[in-house]
């Protein structure tokens, strides 16, 4: 059996997110991307295979936390 391990900070190199929508307007980025038509083909993989969940394309813009500006 393997171990996948998930990364903890974000990836600006892929500004292009894949986002799950979730009750009481709370998000989950399941991936993301280097350009917006693969994030589109994933979503229409999802959508194919898990028709119930919702999803969203965004372009996740970097913010800098200290400024509070983008980057």
């Amino acid at each position: 059996m393997t171990n996948q391990q998930i990364p903890l900070t974000e990836d600006y190199t892929r500004p292009w997110a894949l986002m799950r929508l979730l009750p009481k307007c709370q998000r989950y980025t399941v991936a993301r991307f280097f350009n917006r038509q693969d994030a589109h083909n994933h979503l229409r993989f999802l959508d194919r295979y898990m028709p119930e969940a919702e999803f969203e394309v965004v372009f996740d813009l970097p913010v800098n936390q200290d400024t509070n500006q983008l980057l």
